[in-house]
C-alpha cells in the first residue's frame, strides 16, 4: 500500500468521527479528541522490533495504531501485549465502509427528518422536539436492555457497526443474532532447563488463549476486561452451552502448549577425531506447567445476508466465518 495514500485516508476517517489532527516527529499522524489520544504509524515492513519500540513510545502518550499491508498471528499477539491495535488491508476496508455508510445513513435521516417535519406540521401544527435529546432517540426506536450473570468479555462492536462490516462481506443484513459463544480461557507458566549431556536446554514459556467449547479448536489469544455480568438486548440473543467439558478442555490445551513451546535442538559432540551430530526434541512435560482454566463466554455476531452467514468476533471485530446456509434462495 501506498504510505501517503494510506495516510490520507486514515486522517479523512478520524477527521470524520470528531479528532483534530496534527503531525507528530514519533508518528505519521496524530488524532485527539478530549482527553483521548491516538499516535497513528504506517510500517511498510513491520517487525518484532519497530513494533516493541513504537509501543514504548505510546505507552508515554495514548494509544497507537500500527497500518500495514498484513501481520502475522505472531506479531498480533506482541501487539496486543503492548497494548496496540493494528489495522491491515481489511481492517482498513473496514474502517473506510463505516465511514462510508455512517455518512450515507446521516443524509438519509437528515432527509427523512426533514420530510417527516413537512407531514406532521401539515396535519397538526408545530412539534415540539427536545433539542437535549441524541439525534438517534430521534431517528429510531430505543432498544432495551436486561442485564445477565454471565461471566464474559465485554460487547465492543456494536450492532451498528457489525451490520456496517457484514453488509461489506455478504450484501443487505436479512437478520442478525447475538450469541454468545463459551470458550475455555486459560493461562499458564512454566520455567523449565533440561539437560543432555553438556547442552543445557531452556523451555521457559508463559502465554494465555482458549478452546473453543463447542468446536474444540485452539487459539492462543489474551482476553482483558472479563466481567462477571452483561448487558444485552431482550431479543435476538442466545447463550450457548459448551459441549466440551473442562477435562477435555484442558488435555487439548496442554497439548497445544507443548507442542507450541518443543524445540528441535541440533547437538554436536566430538569422539576421538570425529564430529557426531545428533538432533533431540526437548519439551515441557504437562506436571512441569502451572496451568489455570475457567469457562468464559465471547460475544460473537451472527448476520445472515441472502444467502451467507457471517460471524463476527463482538469483542474485537475480527471476521470468524462466512459460511452458507441451507435455507439459502436460489437464483
Amino acid at each position: 500500500m501506498n504510505k501517503q495514500v494510506v495516510i490520507d485516508i486514515v486522517k479523512n476517517i478520524f477527521t470524520n468521527r470528531g479528532y483534530t489532527i496534527s503531525f507528530s516527529e514519533i508518528c505519521d499522524l496524530l488524532a485527539e479528541k478530549d482527553n483521548e489520544h491516538y499516535l497513528i504509524k504506517f510500517e511498510k515492513d513491520p517487525n518484532f522490533n519497530n513494533i516493541r519500540y513504537f509501543s514504548n513510545v505510546v505507552k508515554r502518550y495514548g494509544k497507537g495504531i500500527v497500518i500495514s499491508d498484513s501481520f502475522d498471528e505472531k506479531m498480533r499477539m506482541l501487539a496486543l501485549d503492548d497494548g496496540l491495535t493494528l489495522w491491515d488491508r481489511g481492517e482498513l476496508e473496514m474502517q473506510i465502509g463505516r465511514v462510508v455508510l455512517g455518512e450515507a445513513l446521516a443524509k438519509f435521516e437528515e432527509k427523512q427528518a426533514v420530510k417527516e417535519e413537512s407531514i406532521f406540521s401539515s396535519i397538526q401544527g408545530p412539534v415540539e422536539v427536545n433539542e437535549h435529546l441524541p439525534k438517534e432517540h430521534l431517528t429510531r426506536e430505543y432498544e432495551k436492555t436486561i442485564q445477565v450473570m454471565l461471566r464474559c468479555v465485554p460487547v465492543n462492536i456494536g450492532k451498528k457497526d457489525a451490520l456496517s462490516i457484514a453488509e461489506a462481506k455478504v450484501g443487505t443484513p436479512k437478520s442478525q443474532t447475538l450469541k454468545f459463544i463459551p470458550v475455555w480461557y486459560y493461562s499458564y507458566y512454566f520455567d523449565i532447563r533440561k539437560k543432555y549431556k553438556s547442552k543445557l536446554v531452556d523451555l521457559t514459556g508463559e502465554g494465555e488463549g482458549y478452546i473453543h467449547a463447542i468446536s474444540g479448536e485452539n487459539f492462543f489469544n489474551k482476553y482483558r476486561d472479563i466481567r462477571e455480568n452483561i448487558m444485552m438486548p431482550t431479543q435476538n440473543y442466545e447463550i450457548k452451552q459448551p459441549s466440551i467439558q473442562k477435562k477435555d478442555a484442558t488435555g487439548k490445551a496442554l497439548n497445544s502448549i507443548i507442542r507450541e513451546h518443543t524445540k528441535e535442538v541440533r547437538l554436536n559432540e566430538m569422539i576421538g577425531d570425529t564430529i557426531v551430530f545428533e538432533n533431540r526434541i526437548f519439551a515441557p512435560d504437562p506436571s512441569e506447567i502451572d496451568f489455570k482454566i475457567e469457562l468464559l463466554h465471547v460475544p460473537v455476531w451472527e448476520i445472515k445476508g441472502k444467502r451467507e452467514v457471517i460471524e463476527i468476533n463482538g469483542y474485537d471485530g475480527h471476521l470468524m466465518a462466512i459460511k452458507v446456509y441451507n435455507d439459502a434462495e436460489l437464483v
